[in-house]
C-alpha cells in the first residue's frame, strides 16, 4: 500500500535513491535535490541547484556522499556530501552510465567522449577512435582512481561484481592479493570486457566474442528447445504409396454434423453441403430406375 504522497513545488521528480542504511530518501526535484525522512515523509533538506535536469541519483555504496548526474546541453557529474550538506567535486561530463561498489565509496561512471581532442588533460587524439571512456573513483577524491577508454560506449552499461570466479580467485592467489570485486561493462553491441579495477595495473581481464566463447554460443539453446529439447525432424516430401485410396462417402448427410462445435464449419455451409449431398443422391437413383426401366432421355 501507499506509504506517502509528497512533493516539491510542483516540480517533476525525476530520479530517486536510498542511502544504505535507508534512513535517508534523495529525490531530484528536476534541477534540485531534495532529502526525505522517509518514515515521517518530512522534508530535511534541498541541496544547490544543477544546470540542467539531475536523471540519475545515487548512494556511493555505504558512505555518506550522493551522486547525481544531469544531462542536456550542459551535463554534469556531481559528488555531494550529506554531513556538510555541500557539493564536494564536479565534472563537466556526459555520463551514459553509473556504478557504485557496494561495500565502499568507490564508484564508476562511463562518460562519453566529446568531440574535441582532448579529455581530462590527455593529449590523445580521440583516444584512437574509441567514443567513451571509464572512469573509477573514490567518492572522496575528485582525481580518478583508473581510467579505460572503450567502444560503442552510446547505450552501454556498467556493473560492479563479486571476484568469485574460480580462475579470478587463483589469478589473485597467485598474485598474492584477496579477491576483489570486478568492473563489467558492456557497450552497446552486447559484447562485455571484465576489469579488475583494483589491481595496481588495472587491467582488463577478458572480453566476449573470443573463439571460444563463440562455439558455445552457437551451440546454446534458447526458447523452446532449452525447455523440452530438440524437436524432431520431420520429411517434409509425402510419400505417396502409404496414402490410402480416396473414397467418396456413401451417406455423408450422416458425418457431416459429426465433430465438435468449434471445429465445424458456419451453418449455412454445412446446410448448403447436406442438401447437395441429398439431391446428389437423388438423382443418382433417378437415374439408376430410368435405366432399368429402359428409359431414355435422348
Amino acid at each position: 500500500m501507499c506509504h506517502a504522497v509528497s512533493s516539491y513545488k510542483k516540480k517533476p521528480m525525476t530520479a530517486a535513491a536510498f542511502s544504505a542504511d535507508g534512513s535517508v530518501l534523495a529525490v531530484a526535484a528536476e534541477t534540485v535535490i531534495t532529502l526525505w525522512d522517509p518514515v515521517n515523509n518530512m522534508l530535511v533538506a534541498v541541496l544547490g541547484e544543477m544546470q540542467m535536469p539531475i536523471v540519475t541519483l545515487s548512494f556511493a555504496g555505504n558512505s555518506d556522499y550522493l551522486l547525481a548526474i544531469s544531462r542536456g546541453s550542459k551535463p554534469q557529474l556531481s559528488v555531494w556530501s550529506m554531513s556538510k550538506l555541500s557539493e564536494s567535486w564536479s565534472y563537466k561530463l556526459d555520463i551514459e552510465d553509473v556504478s557504485c561498489a557496494k561495500d565502499s565509496s568507490s564508484f564508476a561512471v562511463l562518460a562519453l567522449l566529446p568531440k574535441s581532442s582532448t579529455f581530462m588533460g590527455s593529449n590523445e587524439p580521440n583516444f584512437q577512435g574509441k567514443d567513451g571512456v571509464i572512469l573509477l573513483f573514490n567518492a572522496t577524491d575528485p582525481v580518478p582512481l583508473a581510467m579505460w577508454s572503450v567502444r560503442k560506449a552510446k547505450g552501454g552499461g556498467l556493473a560492479f561484481l563479486k571476484g568469485n570466479s574460480p580462475s579470478f580467485q587463483q589469478q589473485s592467489i597467485a598474485d598474492g592479493k584477496s579477491p576483489q570485486a570486478l568492473l563489467a561493462y558492456i557497450n552497446a553491441d552486447h559484447e562485455y570486457i571484465l576489469f579488475g579495477p583494483y589491481d595496481n595495473d588495472a587491467r582488463e581481464l577478458s572480453m566476449t566474442r573470443g573463439k571460444d566463447r563463440v562455439a558455445v554460443d552457437e551451440t546454446a539453446q534458447y526458447g523452446y528447445a532449452s525447455i523440452y529439447g530438440e524437436l524432431p525432424q520431420f520429411e517434409m516430401k509425402r510419400d505417396q504409396t502409404l496414402l490410402a485410396p480416396y473414397a467418396p462417402l456413401q451417406r455423408p448427410w450422416e458425418t457431416i454434423f459429426s465433430g465438435s462445435s468449434h471445429n465445424l464449419l458456419p451453418l449455412p455451409k454445412l446446410c448448403l453441403e447436406f442438401m447437395e449431398s441429398l439431391l446428389e443422391r437423388r438423382i443418382t437413383l433417378f437415374f439408376f430406375f430410368l435405366n432399368a426401366w429402359g428409359v431414355s432421355l435422348l
